[in-house]
């Protein structure tokens, strides 16, 4: 099967997508493992409203599951998805959070 046929529901080497952090990629912020992709990337496209998961997934060359499996990190880690906003200078309205799935 080509790229170009993949299915964007699978992650290109059929395991379970991870959310990894090294220092010498992206500066050691949070990404998707062997991508260049940034959780902040993703959960900030998302959560504006701009794109969808499969979206997401179409314009980063990313399996769906690879993008949920950033938001769910996202999600799990409101902090630090503040702080990243905070340091890349990302306008935030001031009563603006991160929510958990569980709040």
């Amino acid at each position: 099967m080509s790229t170009t046929d993949a299915d964007p529901d699978d992650t290109p080497d059929g395991e379970t997508p991870r959310v990894v952090q090294t220092d010498d990629v992206l500066g050691g912020r949070p990404r998707l493992e062997g991508r260049r992709v940034g959780v902040y990337t993703l959960y900030s496209r998302s959560a504006d409203g701009e794109r969808t998961p499969r979206e997401l997934a179409e314009a980063y060359d990313l399996s769906v599951a690879e993008v949920h499996t950033a938001l769910a990190y996202a999600a799990a880690n409101p902090d630090q998805m503040a702080s990243i906003a905070e340091r890349s200078g990302a306008p935030t309205d001031a009563g603006e959070r991160i929510v958990r799935p569980d709040e």
